[in-house]
Protein backbone atom coordinates (compact mmCIF):
# COMPACT_ATOMS: atom_id res chain seq x y z
CA UNK A 1 0.00 0.00 0.00
CA UNK A 2 1.38 3.46 -0.84
CA UNK A 3 2.51 5.79 1.90
CA UNK A 4 0.04 8.45 2.94
CA UNK A 5 1.64 11.69 1.73
CA UNK A 6 0.29 15.25 1.77
CA UNK A 7 1.83 18.09 -0.30
CA UNK A 8 3.92 20.34 1.92
CA UNK A 9 2.21 23.53 0.76
CA UNK A 10 -1.25 22.52 1.97
CA UNK A 11 -2.74 22.70 5.45
CA UNK A 12 -3.41 19.22 6.80
CA UNK A 13 -6.76 18.88 8.56
CA UNK A 14 -6.72 16.43 11.44
CA UNK A 15 -9.54 15.29 13.72
CA UNK A 16 -8.79 13.78 17.12
CA UNK A 17 -11.48 11.60 18.71
CA UNK A 18 -10.96 11.42 22.46
CA UNK A 19 -12.61 8.83 24.68
CA UNK A 20 -13.25 9.03 28.40
CA UNK A 21 -10.15 8.18 30.47
CA UNK A 22 -7.85 8.68 27.50
CA UNK A 23 -4.13 9.23 28.04
CA UNK A 24 -3.39 12.93 28.11
CA UNK A 25 0.30 12.04 27.71
CA UNK A 26 -0.50 10.30 24.43
CA UNK A 27 -2.67 13.19 23.28
CA UNK A 28 -0.02 15.81 24.04
CA UNK A 29 2.66 13.74 22.32
CA UNK A 30 0.56 13.61 19.17
CA UNK A 31 -0.63 17.22 19.21
CA UNK A 32 2.38 19.21 20.41
CA UNK A 33 4.67 18.26 17.49
CA UNK A 34 1.98 19.63 15.15
CA UNK A 35 1.78 22.86 17.13
CA UNK A 36 5.57 23.16 17.10
CA UNK A 37 5.66 22.52 13.35
CA UNK A 38 3.25 25.41 12.82
CA UNK A 39 5.41 27.62 15.01
CA UNK A 40 8.64 26.88 13.18
CA UNK A 41 7.08 27.00 9.72
CA UNK A 42 5.38 30.29 10.53
CA UNK A 43 2.05 29.14 9.13
CA UNK A 44 -0.84 26.78 9.77
CA UNK A 45 0.63 23.66 8.19
CA UNK A 46 -1.64 21.65 10.51
CA UNK A 47 -5.17 22.40 11.67
CA UNK A 48 -6.90 20.17 14.21
CA UNK A 49 -10.33 19.57 15.69
CA UNK A 50 -11.11 17.77 18.95
CA UNK A 51 -14.17 15.50 18.92
CA UNK A 52 -15.89 13.21 21.42
CA UNK A 53 -18.60 10.61 20.97
CA UNK A 54 -21.40 12.84 22.25
CA UNK A 55 -19.83 16.25 21.81
CA UNK A 56 -19.53 16.66 25.57
CA UNK A 57 -16.48 16.97 27.81
CA UNK A 58 -14.26 13.97 28.49
CA UNK A 59 -11.86 13.37 31.35
CA UNK A 60 -8.33 12.16 30.99
CA UNK A 61 -7.02 9.19 32.93
CA UNK A 62 -5.63 11.77 35.38
CA UNK A 63 -9.03 13.40 35.83
CA UNK A 64 -8.44 16.52 33.71
CA UNK A 65 -11.55 17.69 31.83
CA UNK A 66 -11.22 18.45 28.12
CA UNK A 67 -13.83 20.46 26.22
CA UNK A 68 -14.14 19.29 22.60
CA UNK A 69 -14.97 21.22 19.46
CA UNK A 70 -17.84 18.94 18.55
CA UNK A 71 -19.37 15.49 18.21
CA UNK A 72 -17.92 12.60 16.25
CA UNK A 73 -20.81 11.48 14.06
CA UNK A 74 -19.05 10.28 10.93
CA UNK A 75 -19.76 13.41 8.90
CA UNK A 76 -16.45 15.13 9.59
CA UNK A 77 -13.78 14.98 6.89
CA UNK A 78 -10.10 15.72 6.58
CA UNK A 79 -6.66 14.30 6.00
CA UNK A 80 -6.38 12.15 9.13
CA UNK A 81 -8.71 10.82 11.79
CA UNK A 82 -6.91 9.95 15.03
CA UNK A 83 -8.56 7.75 17.65
CA UNK A 84 -7.27 7.85 21.23
CA UNK A 85 -8.94 5.48 23.68
CA UNK A 86 -6.99 4.20 26.67
CA UNK A 87 -8.56 2.75 29.80
CA UNK A 88 -11.85 0.91 29.29
CA UNK A 89 -11.42 0.99 25.53
CA UNK A 90 -13.34 -2.24 24.91
CA UNK A 91 -16.50 -0.62 26.22
CA UNK A 92 -16.36 1.79 23.27
CA UNK A 93 -16.15 -0.97 20.65
CA UNK A 94 -19.89 -0.92 19.93
CA UNK A 95 -21.73 -1.60 16.67
CA UNK A 96 -22.79 2.06 16.61
CA UNK A 97 -19.19 3.27 16.77
CA UNK A 98 -18.17 0.74 14.11
CA UNK A 99 -20.80 2.15 11.74
CA UNK A 100 -19.67 5.69 12.46
CA UNK A 101 -16.02 4.77 11.85
CA UNK A 102 -16.82 3.05 8.57
CA UNK A 103 -18.69 6.15 7.41
CA UNK A 104 -15.82 8.39 8.50
CA UNK A 105 -13.25 6.20 6.75
CA UNK A 106 -14.64 7.37 3.41
CA UNK A 107 -14.07 11.01 4.39
CA UNK A 108 -10.49 10.88 5.69
CA UNK A 109 -7.24 10.21 3.88
CA UNK A 110 -5.84 8.13 6.74
CA UNK A 111 -7.05 6.47 9.93
CA UNK A 112 -4.70 6.51 12.92
CA UNK A 113 -5.06 4.56 16.15
CA UNK A 114 -3.05 5.61 19.21
CA UNK A 115 -2.64 3.53 22.36
CA UNK A 116 -5.66 1.19 22.12
CA UNK A 117 -7.06 2.88 19.02
CA UNK A 118 -6.20 -0.11 16.84
CA UNK A 119 -8.80 -2.18 18.72
CA UNK A 120 -11.61 0.19 17.71
CA UNK A 121 -10.44 0.32 14.11
CA UNK A 122 -10.15 -3.46 13.95
CA UNK A 123 -13.60 -3.88 15.52
CA UNK A 124 -15.00 -1.85 12.64
CA UNK A 125 -13.20 -4.04 10.09
CA UNK A 126 -10.97 -1.14 9.07
CA UNK A 127 -7.67 -2.93 9.69
CA UNK A 128 -8.44 -6.14 7.80
CA UNK A 129 -5.37 -7.01 5.73
CA UNK A 130 -3.31 -4.23 7.30
CA UNK A 131 -0.31 -4.38 9.59
CA UNK A 132 -1.07 -2.81 12.94
CA UNK A 133 0.12 -2.59 16.52
CA UNK A 134 -1.48 -1.75 19.85
CA UNK A 135 -0.39 -1.06 23.41
CA UNK A 136 1.95 -3.90 24.30
CA UNK A 137 -0.17 -4.97 27.29
CA UNK A 138 -3.01 -5.74 24.88
CA UNK A 139 -1.05 -7.18 21.99
CA UNK A 140 -1.74 -10.88 22.61
CA UNK A 141 -5.47 -10.31 23.07
CA UNK A 142 -5.54 -8.10 19.99
CA UNK A 143 -3.80 -10.63 17.76
CA UNK A 144 -6.12 -13.43 18.93
CA UNK A 145 -9.30 -11.38 18.63
CA UNK A 146 -8.53 -10.05 15.13
CA UNK A 147 -6.76 -12.77 13.09
CA UNK A 148 -7.55 -10.88 9.89
CA UNK A 149 -5.25 -8.09 11.04
CA UNK A 150 -1.50 -8.56 10.60
CA UNK A 151 -0.68 -7.79 14.24
CA UNK A 152 2.91 -6.58 14.47
CA UNK A 153 4.98 -6.12 17.62
CA UNK A 154 6.35 -2.68 16.91
CA UNK A 155 6.48 0.72 18.54
CA UNK A 156 4.39 2.10 15.71
CA UNK A 157 3.32 0.87 12.29
CA UNK A 158 2.78 2.79 9.05
CA UNK A 159 0.84 0.72 6.53
CA UNK A 160 -0.21 3.27 3.97
CA UNK A 161 -3.47 4.92 5.01
CA UNK A 162 -3.63 3.02 8.31
CA UNK A 163 -1.23 3.95 11.09
CA UNK A 164 -1.08 2.70 14.66
CA UNK A 165 1.10 3.51 17.66
CA UNK A 166 1.52 1.43 20.81
CA UNK A 167 1.56 4.19 23.42
CA UNK A 168 2.31 7.77 24.40
CA UNK A 169 6.01 7.92 23.57
CA UNK A 170 5.55 6.02 20.33
CA UNK A 171 2.78 8.45 19.34
CA UNK A 172 5.39 11.20 19.45
CA UNK A 173 7.72 9.12 17.30
CA UNK A 174 5.03 8.46 14.71
CA UNK A 175 3.91 12.08 14.47
CA UNK A 176 7.50 13.21 14.06
CA UNK A 177 7.94 10.76 11.20
CA UNK A 178 4.79 12.05 9.50
CA UNK A 179 5.96 15.65 9.86
CA UNK A 180 9.35 14.70 8.41
CA UNK A 181 7.68 12.96 5.49
CA UNK A 182 5.90 16.17 4.49
CA UNK A 183 8.24 18.92 5.65
CA UNK A 184 11.67 17.33 5.93
CA UNK A 185 13.81 16.04 8.74
CA UNK A 186 15.43 19.41 9.43
CA UNK A 187 12.09 20.58 10.81
CA UNK A 188 11.76 17.56 13.08
CA UNK A 189 15.30 18.14 14.31
CA UNK A 190 14.19 21.59 15.44
CA UNK A 191 11.06 20.17 17.06
CA UNK A 192 13.09 17.51 18.83
CA UNK A 193 15.47 20.16 20.10
CA UNK A 194 12.53 22.23 21.36
CA UNK A 195 11.32 19.35 23.51
CA UNK A 196 14.85 18.14 24.38
CA UNK A 197 13.88 14.85 22.80
CA UNK A 198 15.57 12.49 20.35
CA UNK A 199 14.19 12.76 16.83
CA UNK A 200 13.18 9.25 15.70
CA UNK A 201 11.60 10.37 12.45
CA UNK A 202 14.51 9.60 10.10
CA UNK A 203 17.91 10.99 9.10
CA UNK A 204 19.27 13.44 11.59
CA UNK A 205 22.00 13.71 14.20
CA UNK A 206 19.55 13.46 17.06
CA UNK A 207 18.18 10.13 15.95
CA UNK A 208 20.84 7.45 16.00
CA UNK A 209 19.68 3.88 16.38
CA UNK A 210 22.02 1.92 18.58
CA UNK A 211 25.17 3.12 20.33
CA UNK A 212 27.86 3.23 17.67
CA UNK A 213 30.69 5.28 19.14
CA UNK A 214 32.25 5.97 15.74
CA UNK A 215 28.95 7.40 14.50
CA UNK A 216 28.65 9.56 17.62
CA UNK A 217 32.19 10.86 17.14
CA UNK A 218 31.56 11.54 13.45
CA UNK A 219 28.41 13.53 14.25
CA UNK A 220 30.30 15.52 16.88
CA UNK A 221 32.98 16.36 14.30
CA UNK A 222 30.32 17.50 11.85
CA UNK A 223 28.67 19.70 14.45
CA UNK A 224 32.06 21.23 15.34
CA UNK A 225 32.92 21.89 11.71
CA UNK A 226 29.91 23.62 10.18
CA UNK A 227 31.65 26.72 8.84
CA UNK A 228 34.49 24.71 7.29
CA UNK A 229 33.02 21.27 6.53
CA UNK A 230 35.41 18.37 6.73
CA UNK A 231 35.77 16.01 3.78
CA UNK A 232 34.06 12.72 4.54
CA UNK A 233 37.25 10.66 4.09
CA UNK A 234 38.84 12.89 6.73
CA UNK A 235 35.89 12.35 9.08
CA UNK A 236 36.20 8.61 8.61
CA UNK A 237 39.93 8.69 9.29
CA UNK A 238 39.43 10.76 12.45
CA UNK A 239 36.96 8.25 13.88
CA UNK A 240 39.09 5.26 12.91
CA UNK A 241 37.35 3.62 9.96
CA UNK A 242 37.13 3.73 6.19
CA UNK A 243 34.64 5.93 4.36
CA UNK A 244 32.75 2.84 3.17
CA UNK A 245 32.54 1.56 6.74
CA UNK A 246 31.34 4.97 7.94
CA UNK A 247 28.61 5.00 5.31
CA UNK A 248 27.44 1.55 6.41
CA UNK A 249 27.40 2.65 10.04
CA UNK A 250 25.38 5.78 9.21
CA UNK A 251 22.92 3.70 7.19
CA UNK A 252 22.33 1.51 10.24
CA UNK A 253 22.19 4.42 12.68
CA UNK A 254 20.15 6.93 10.68
CA UNK A 255 18.93 5.30 7.50
CA UNK A 256 20.88 8.06 5.73
CA UNK A 257 24.32 8.76 4.31
CA UNK A 258 26.96 10.79 6.18
CA UNK A 259 26.59 13.49 3.54
CA UNK A 260 22.84 13.76 4.16
CA UNK A 261 23.32 13.99 7.89
CA UNK A 262 26.07 16.60 7.49
CA UNK A 263 23.80 18.65 5.22
CA UNK A 264 21.00 18.50 7.78
CA UNK A 265 23.35 19.74 10.48
CA UNK A 266 24.59 22.65 8.38
CA UNK A 267 21.17 23.72 7.13
CA UNK A 268 19.61 23.46 10.57
CA UNK A 269 22.35 25.79 11.81
CA UNK A 270 21.59 28.08 8.88
CA UNK A 271 17.89 28.10 9.75
CA UNK A 272 18.70 29.30 13.26
CA UNK A 273 20.92 32.06 11.89
CA UNK A 274 18.24 33.19 9.42
CA UNK A 275 15.50 33.37 12.06
CA UNK A 276 17.48 34.44 15.11
CA UNK A 277 20.19 36.82 13.87
CA UNK A 278 20.45 39.88 11.60
CA UNK A 279 23.33 38.35 9.59
CA UNK A 280 23.05 38.72 5.83
CA UNK A 281 22.21 35.68 3.73
CA UNK A 282 25.71 35.75 2.25
CA UNK A 283 27.23 35.76 5.74
CA UNK A 284 25.03 32.86 6.80
CA UNK A 285 26.02 30.93 3.70
CA UNK A 286 29.66 31.39 4.60
CA UNK A 287 29.13 30.44 8.23
CA UNK A 288 27.51 27.16 7.22
CA UNK A 289 30.12 26.10 4.68
CA UNK A 290 28.71 27.44 1.40
CA UNK A 291 31.04 29.50 -0.78
CA UNK A 292 28.21 30.30 -3.19
CA UNK A 293 25.17 32.10 -1.70
CA UNK A 294 23.01 30.95 -4.62
CA UNK A 295 23.90 27.29 -4.01
CA UNK A 296 23.15 27.84 -0.33
CA UNK A 297 19.73 29.34 -1.10
CA UNK A 298 18.87 26.42 -3.38
CA UNK A 299 19.84 23.87 -0.71
CA UNK A 300 17.91 25.82 1.92
CA UNK A 301 14.80 25.88 -0.25
CA UNK A 302 15.01 22.13 -0.87
CA UNK A 303 15.25 21.50 2.87
CA UNK A 304 12.67 23.96 4.19
CA UNK A 305 10.39 24.60 1.24
CA UNK A 306 11.20 28.30 0.99
CA UNK A 307 14.15 30.59 0.36
CA UNK A 308 16.08 32.04 3.31
CA UNK A 309 15.10 35.60 2.34
CA UNK A 310 11.43 34.63 2.40
CA UNK A 311 11.81 33.04 5.81
CA UNK A 312 13.72 36.11 7.07
CA UNK A 313 10.90 38.36 5.89
CA UNK A 314 8.37 36.34 7.88
CA UNK A 315 10.40 36.66 11.05
CA UNK A 316 11.38 40.29 10.41
CA UNK A 317 14.73 40.06 12.18
CA UNK A 318 15.83 38.14 15.28
CA UNK A 319 13.04 36.06 16.78
CA UNK A 320 12.19 35.42 20.36
CA UNK A 321 13.50 32.05 21.51
CA UNK A 322 10.76 29.43 21.46
CA UNK A 323 10.04 27.36 24.54
CA UNK A 324 8.24 24.10 24.96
Amino acid sequence: MPNWIIPNDRTQRISFVLFDRFSNHGFANALEPLRAANTFLGRAAYDWTILTLDGGPVRTSAGVTILPDGRFDGTASGDALILLPSYGYRDFATPALARTLRAASKRFGALIGLDAGAWLLASAGLLDGYRATIHFDEFDAFSERFPEVNATRARWVDDGDRLTAAGAVTSFEMMMALIARTHGTALTLRIASLFSAPDPSAPGPLAPRGSDRRVARAVALMEDNVERPMALPAVATRVGCSQRDLEARFARAFGATPRQVYTHIRLTAAHRLVTETPLSIAEIAGRTGYDDASAFSRAFRREFGEAPRSLRAQHDGPSVRQTA
